[in-house]
């Protein structure tokens, strides 16, 4: 498949963006998988996604679930590991490679396919769950992957995506000035040491559609029910947190997310009935779900 679709309109340019990246990504950061102990924040928020899906999905917590935009696979690897038959479906070749090699190292199964999210390759009616991590605001047009979506989702099953829009003020705006000094200690020491320089980071098109334009077009589309909250009610902290993510030092992590836990038990918010999620306006990003 092409890098840069002719549908690549309604995504704003970001296919080569994300090939770039999955290219360029170092081996040593695989995917954000982990059954035990999180080895940084990001395979922390995974887990806590993942909880904050199955409460979601209600009755439906086995059949076939589909990834749209997977990536290297670890949301996916999520719903393998729970017993679901996982399929993963990405534009790019690379991160599906990555996708392959990681669910071959921790000894889960699924199936990658190379498709575009405006097309799927699959009959009306076939999977039970879609599932998608930071995919639809890199589309111009949101309606078309959404009727994709629940056309695909069989009668019952349940849609979830999750979004990270643009905007200018959320919880991450907490830590700009920890991690523009984090930054600014980055580059210090990649001048004694080059080797641990951050490979350079495409920029990639983001929309600011909210919550209640996704709960609009599922609305006249018919669904059984639907819904929205935010989710990620603590900022992300790194040297280099934009996509694909830079860890910091493991015992950086380690204290970071220490902190993340007491401040999550204080959460006072939880419009979905877990610490992990708040309103939409303070969350990193939101949940759009809907029942079809």
């Amino acid at each position: 498949m092409p890098s840069n679709p002719p549908d690549d309109k309604f995504k704003g340019g970001s296919v080569a963006a994300f090939d770039q990246s999955w290219a360029a990504l170092p081996a040593s950061n695989r995917y954000h998988f982990a059954r035990q102990e999180p080895a940084h924040q990001v395979q922390f928020a995974f887990q806590n996604h993942f909880r904050v899906f199955r409460k979601v999905l209600g009755d439906v917590q086995s059949g076939r679930v589909l990834e749209v935009g997977s990536g290297r696979g670890s949301m996916a690897a999520f719903f393998a590991n729970a017993g679901f038959g996982a399929v993963l479906l990405d534009t790019s070749r690379p991160a599906l490679d990555l996708a392959r090699a990681n669910f071959r190292q921790d000894g889960l199964t699924g199936h990658p396919e190379i498709a575009d999210a405006l097309r799927l390759p699959h009959a009306s009616g076939s999977f039970d769950a879609i599932v998608s991590i930071g995919l639809f605001e890199h589309f111009a047009d949101i309606a078309a992957p959404l009727h994709e979506q629940l056309r695909v989702l069989r009668p019952g099953g349940v849609f979830l995506g999750y979004v990270v829009p643009e905007r200018t003020v959320s919880v991450q705006t907490l830590a700009a000035p920890v991690n523009g000094l984090l930054a600014l200690e980055h580059r210090w020491r990649t001048r004694r040491d080059p080797r641990q320089a951050v490979p350079r980071k495409a920029p990639f098109y983001r929309n600011a559609y909210r919550a209640r334009d996704y709960l609009k077009i599922l609305e006249g589309m018919g669904v059984a029910a639907r819904g929205a909250f935010g989710m990620f009610p603590v900022p992300m902290v790194s040297h280099s947190p934009s996509f694909p993510f830079t860890p910091m030092a493991p015992a950086r992590e380690q204290r970071l997310m220490g902190l993340w836990r007491a401040l999550l038990q204080l959460n006072p918010l939880r419009p979905g009935g877990d610490p992990w999620t708040c309103p939409e306006d303070w969350g990193l990003a939101f949940l759009v779900w809907a029942k079809k």
